[in-house]
C-alpha cells in the first residue's frame, strides 16, 4: 500500500512539474526571439529603418551592418534590431559610424513603419551585457 502511494505522489509532482514547464513557456510565447541577422526579412526592415530614418532627419544614413536581430509575431511583425550605421557630417570630412536600436513593424499587407530609432551601444560587449540582463 505504502508502495502504491508514493507512486501516486511521484506521478503528481512530475505532472505539477510538467504544467509549470508548459505554462512557462506558454507566457514566453508572444515575446522577441532571435533571429538570423542576415534573414531577408531583417535585412530589409533595417534597411527601410535607415532610410525613414534619413527622411526624418533630412540627412543620408548607410547601413553598415545588422549587429542583433529579435522578432516578435503580433498582428504582424516586428523587428527589433541592433544597427551599426554610418553618415556624414556637413561641418566634418569624416564619416561617423554610431549603433541604434531600431523598432521596425511590419503589418499584414507587409507595409514598414518605423517605430523607433534610438542612439544605444547595443553593438559592444558593453551593450550585450546590458541587453541580457
Amino acid at each position: 500500500m505504502k508502495n502504491s502511494s508514493r507512486g501516486v505522489i511521484v506521478l503528481l509532482v512530475l505532472g505539477i512539474m510538467l504544467g509549470s514547464f508548459a505554462v512557462g513557456r506558454a507566457q514566453r510565447t508572444g515575446g522577441y526571439k532571435e533571429v538570423a541577422k542576415d534573414d531577408e526579412q531583417v535585412v530589409a526592415a533595417a534597411e527601410f529603418a535607415v532610410t525613414e530614418q534619413g527622411k526624418k532627419q533630412e540627412m543620408t544614413y548607410n547601413l553598415v551592418s545588422v549587429e542583433h536581430a529579435e522578432q516578435q509575431v503580433v498582428a504582424g511583425i516586428n523587428y527589433r534590431l541592433c544597427l551599426k550605421v554610418g553618415y556624414h557630417k556637413e561641418d566634418d570630412d569624416a564619416d561617423t559610424t554610431e549603433f541604434v536600436r531600431v523598432v521596425v513593424y511590419r503589418n499584414l499587407q507587409r507595409a514598414y513603419s518605423l517605430t523607433s530609432w534610438t542612439k544605444e551601444d547595443c553593438g559592444t560587449d558593453a551593450g550585450q551585457n546590458q541587453q541580457n540582463r
